[in-house]
């Protein structure tokens, strides 16, 4: 008995939106992203789960939307699950509504005297499935739960299914698991329903992958079965046809036959049989069974080729490459890329088996994902014929790729082959979803025309954000187009149109466009926007050869419209060269290409969707013409390019400024080269200078520097054309001033270019230059002062100094390493062995050590092991600032305050050295010199006086020796000999000649000059005695004399 139900009528409020949803492609194709109608469904109902189309007549189509966690008015339901009807097209209010499929409440048994629920339709998740056919509905809910009547009552998801049928007016259920002794190694954990299809004679296949401890089984019924043994009473009747798979050995325990199930012809009998997955069959690696459809025997298994990548989620039947066979699509969505085992990505994939007679296919041909964890292969769809090109295509869904993992869907179409191996079209997700993600494209159904255009259309759904998008196929425009010269070659000298606004006569040619469309159901008349493009070898910028007579333009964009499909439309231009003095180019083809597309402004806007051309067929078509150059009857020119070059030095030196030439003939011992130029290709180590023009030799060729990306070049124009016997040489200059990172040798790369068609090229020359790195290294050193002359007045040594002014006189030496260039060094080893003691009695006592420049010094032993006080550093003297200015001051001598003491000749000095006395080692690390730069070692000493004034008068000169060896050079490859040297700085101890002036008494001075009274006393006694003071006078002297007396004495009388 068939129970009836009223009319549908609506439970809530769905809206149907129909909008200018934008969803970006990676090819837009002929599914419409604009014209888009999106059916929403309460919010948290999974509405979108499960789609089909529902087209029970020609002038009638809806789409059938499953929400298995929504809520019904089955009283003490909860989210039981429903199906909605989404009328198309969905206009104004239009709204989805719940087909009452089943308005019951939990059936109910008495037990000892209660009543108690038979079955639990609550979390049943009815419309996880749902399939229509030809006006028959049906879907299932595959975790209903049916209570046994054992004695110990179970509950266990047998699943079970309805069937509506006369435009939703009657119902039937159908559950083929439920029987009273359901348990798990019997059909207890069925899930009847799981998956779902039907023959295209309308039976019913229904999947039940938990049956017979989760082997799976497989049930087929007829429709018409179903109904007419339908009773709502007799809740466990059999079904007389109905046929199921049997249990098999344990060992197929836990491999879930009929996950997935579709219906094909495999067999050549015009019979069809099933086709169900087993993903975890096969030791999990999964594998699908083509099922005879009249025993339920198996034929044939496709096994996986990796473990766990869910081989068989899905399967698919179309006939892709239209050979009258149908062909198995398998998805795994699991299945994982291992470019590097050690981070395996999971991506999917889709394996098409194409067949070729009954059982026979090919090697599958395989279709990879490309985002990590998209689930690619999740849904498999046959399309039909989406583009009409004959072959049939299909939908893949990732429901999990995409930006926030909002899902694609991918457009595969198929061809004599198989499928394109890059899909047409990606559509994108445009809804996301925080609770969980949309899910875009985990369930997709195609092949059905819902617009009547001729053109199958496409549902996906996405249950995480509740919504469903229909996409139609837009009708597909093939356009053949042409492109007509006339004449092909062009005679410059040929001119024979008028330029309007100048008079001026040019040579021209005549070109004709021409286009014809065909395709399925489209409109008669179609219009095209049209571009022609003149020249379009030449790049941007370059001048065009070729112009439009009528607007002196390179390009033309215009209307072409045509009438009727394969009818021939054309329209003729007239094209003109420019003056042969305004290019150069006279050899390459002028290329003109037509580029079209459909004119959107001659389509109605509406719910129709527009036109698109064929995304296989080039929208661009080109043609050559060709100038006609003095190259013989062929008009081809054929040079013999020839190329030598030499520099004039073969090595460079690092460091070194390097000016170089190359020095270059070019000669055409064949036929004229159009365009013909030099291309020297400069190494990143070298500069172009310019051209030698002082040389009267080599010809000023017109040369330019160019920048090709990173490749630097010197391009010399050869002559446009290079006429035959042309012999040319030209010099270029360079420097080559970067070699620190360099290998051995550097190349200079040169070839000759033109544009001929043949032989266009010269020989490749490549010229090496050695590199060597060159450092003259000298060191150099002076001891400040030169001598020490012994003794040294008012000073006397400290037998146990503490200050360092009581050891005895400062003795400095200083030395240079300096590098003279012109390549750098960078490790060098300095090493200076210094007079320190003979006898355990010191000789130069070492204060202090200072550097000047990259030098790291350590000395063995360690200085002044007598722990004396140093002095204050003083300022250098002007000869030992000039020798570190590396100054050519002569050394100056100054005066001192009190006078030295003057060295007397003495004997040969005795040389104290390394060989004869102990040293002290400085060992120094000297880094980075370059050409000019220099490292300072200064050590200031004392001479030990005390040891030189024991031996007195013997004359000693203290050496300190010095050397150096450079170790590296901061270059790849290093020099066969680095430099190396050394030089001995002496100090000379001399001794002063003895003075005769001595310091006396004060009583001996005292008693000489009394002495010295006392003998001059009685020296002048004895004079007197003998009349040494006595004088003889003349006669009249005395008598004067006497008379003045007398005179003198007579008054006193």
């Amino acid at each position: 008995r068939v129970s009836r139900a009223p009319p549908l009528a609506p439970l809530c409020c769905f809206s149907a939106a129909l909008g200018m949803l934008w969803s970006p492609a990676s090819q837009a194709f002929n599914l419409d992203v604009d014209k888009l109608t999106v059916y929403s469904g309460p919010e948290g109902s999974y509405f979108g789960y499960a789609v089909d189309f529902h087209i029970p007549a020609a002038r009638t189509a809806s789409v059938l939307v499953g929400a298995p966690k929504a809520n019904t008015s089955q009283p003490d339901i909860v989210e039981g699950g429903a199906v909605y009807y989404c009328p198309w097209p969905a206009e104004g209010s239009a709204q989805c509504r719940q087909i009452p499929f089943d308005n019951t409440n939990n059936r109910k048994i008495r037990v000892n005297g209660t009543k108690e629920p038979i079955e639990f339709k609550s979390n049943q998740w009815f419309g996880a499935t749902v399939r229509a056919h030809k006006g028959k509905v049906v879907a299932c809910a595959p975790l209903y739960h049916w209570r046994t009547l054992k004695p110990a009552p179970e509950k266990d998801p047998v699943g079970t299914c309805y069937v509506a049928i006369q435009n939703f007016s009657a119902y039937a259920e159908y559950s083929p698991c439920r029987n009273s002794n359901a348990d798990p190694e019997g059909q207890g954990y069925c899930q009847a329903g799981f998956s779902l299809d039907f023959y295209k004679n309308g039976d019913l296949i229904v999947g039940g992958p938990g049956s017979f401890y989760w082997q799976g089984q497989v049930i087929t019924a007829s429709i018409a079965d179903i109904i007419a043994n339908y009773s709502f009473k007799d809740i466990l009747r059999k079904l007389a046809g109905e046929k199921q798979t049997e249990v098999a050995p344990a060992s197929y325990d836990d491999s879930y036959l009929g996950y997935s199930v579709a219906a094909g012809e495999f067999t050549g009998d015009s019979q069809q049989e099933l086709v169900a997955g087993v993903p975890r069959g096969a030791q999990n690696f999964g594998y699908v069974s083509i099922i005879n459809s009249t025993d339920m025997t198996f034929i044939q298994n496709f096994t996986g080729e990796q473990m766990a990548s869910y081989f068989g989620y899905t399967v698919a039947v179309s006939d892709v490459n239209n050979d009258g066979m149908d062909d198995i699509l398998i998805g795994a969505p699991l299945f994982m890329e291992r470019e590097f085992e050690s981070s395996p990505r999971e991506v999917g994939q889709v394996y098409l088996y194409l067949q070729e007679s009954a059982l026979i296919f090919r090697d599958p041909q395989v279709l990879a994902g490309t985002e990590v964890f998209g689930r690619f292969g999740s849904a498999v769809a046959h399309l039909g014929d989406l583009n009409q090109d004959g072959y049939n295509d299909v939908a893949i869904g990732a429901p999990f790729a995409g930006k926030d993992q909002r899902g694609k869907v991918l457009i595969y179409n198929g061809n004599k082959n198989g499928l394109n191996t890059r899909p047409s079209q990606i559509l994108q997700g445009v809804w996301a979803s925080q609770a969980v993600p949309s899910g875009f494209g985990f369930t997709l159904r195609g092949d059905s025309d819902i617009d009547k255009n001729d053109y199958p259309d496409l549902i996906v759904g996405a249950f995480g954000t509740g919504k469903v998008a229909v996409y139609r196929a837009r009708p597909v425009v093939t356009v053949g187009a042409q492109l007509l010269l006339q004449p092909v070659i062009i005679n410059l000298e040929n001119k024979t149109c008028l330029i309007p606004e100048s008079v001026a006569p040019v040579a021209c040619f005549s070109l004709k466009v021409c286009a014809s469309v065909a395709g399925q159901n489209i409109a008669n008349t179609i219009g095209l926007t049209a571009e022609v493009q003149l020249d379009t070898l030449k790049q941007k910028g370059a001048i065009k050869r070729t112009l439009f007579l009528d607007n002196h333009q390179s390009h033309l964009i215009f209307p072409l419209v045509i009438k009727g499909q394969k009818s021939l439309q054309c329209q003729d231009f007239i094209v003109y060269l420019r003056d042969e003095t305004e290019f150069r180019d006279k050899l390459s083809p002028i290329n003109i290409s037509l580029n079209y597309s459909l004119d959107e402004s001659t389509f109605q806007e509406g719910l129709e969707v527009k036109p698109i051309l064929n995304y296989y067929r080039d929208n661009v078509v080109t043609e050559q013409a060709h100038i006609l150059v003095d190259c013989g009857e062929d008009n081809m020119c054929i040079p013999d390019l020839k190329l030598s070059a030499r520099p004039d030095k073969h090595q460079v030196i690092i460091g070194d400024e390097n000016h170089i030439m190359l020095i270059i003939n070019a000669r055409n011992e064949g036929e004229g080269a159009y365009e013909a130029e030099l291309f020297v290709i400069i190494p990143e180590e070298a500069d172009y200078v310019g051209i030698e023009r002082s040389n009267k030799a080599l010809r000023p060729l017109s040369c330019e520097y160019k920048m090709d990306n990173v490749t630097r070049m010197v391009v010399c124009d050869l002559g446009n054309p290079m006429v035959a016997g042309t012999n040319s040489s030209l010099g270029l200059r360079f420097t080559v001033p970067r070699l620190e990172k360099t290998n051995m040798s550097i190349n200079f790369d040169l070839q000759i270019r033109s544009s001929n068609k043949d032989n266009p090229d010269s020989n490749f020359v490549s010229l090496q230059i050695n590199i060597t790195a060159v450092a003259q290294v000298e060191i150099r050193g002076v001891s400040h002062p030169p001598q020490i002359v012994l003794p040294i007045q008012n000073w006397e040594p400290e037998e146990e100094p503490h200050k360092e002014e009581g050891v005895g006189p400062l003795v400095e030496h200083v030395y240079e390493l300096h590098n003279i260039g012109p390549s750098t060094i960078s490790d060098t080893l300095l090493e200076v062995g210094w007079p320190f003691s003979a006898r355990d009695e010191f000789l130069l006592y070492i204060f202090h050590i200072q550097t000047l420049g990259p030098l790291r010094c350590q000395t063995n032993p360690d200085i002044n092991p007598q722990d004396i006080k140093p002095a204050a550093p003083r300022e250098d003297t002007p000869e030992l600032s000039a020798f570190l200015r590396n100054s050519t001051i002569p050394h100056l001598v100054r005066r001192r305050d009190v006078p030295q003491l003057e060295p007397h000749r003495q004997s040969p000095a005795k040389i104290l050295n390394c060989t004869n006395i102990e040293c002290l080692q400085i060992s120094c690390v000297v880094g980075r010199l370059g050409g000019g730069e220099s490292a300072v070692l200064k050590v200031r000493s004392r001479l030990w006086a005390k040891t030189f004034l024991q031996r007195k008068n013997d004359p000693y000169s203290l050496a300190s020796l010095v050397s150096f060896e450079v170790k590296k050079m901061p270059y790849k490859d290093q020099p066969a000999k680095l430099p190396e040297g050394n030089i001995a700085i002496k100090t000379s101890v001399i001794w002063a000649t003895p003075n005769v002036s001595f310091s006396i008494p004060l009583w001996v001075i005292i008693l000489a000059i009394l002495l010295g009274l006392l003998v001059l006393a009685i020296l002048t006694l004895a004079l007197w005695k003998c009349g040494f003071f006595d004088r003889a006078r003349p006669p009249q002297d005395d008598m004067n004399d006497r008379e003045q007396l007398t005179n003198e004495k007579t008054p006193e009388a």
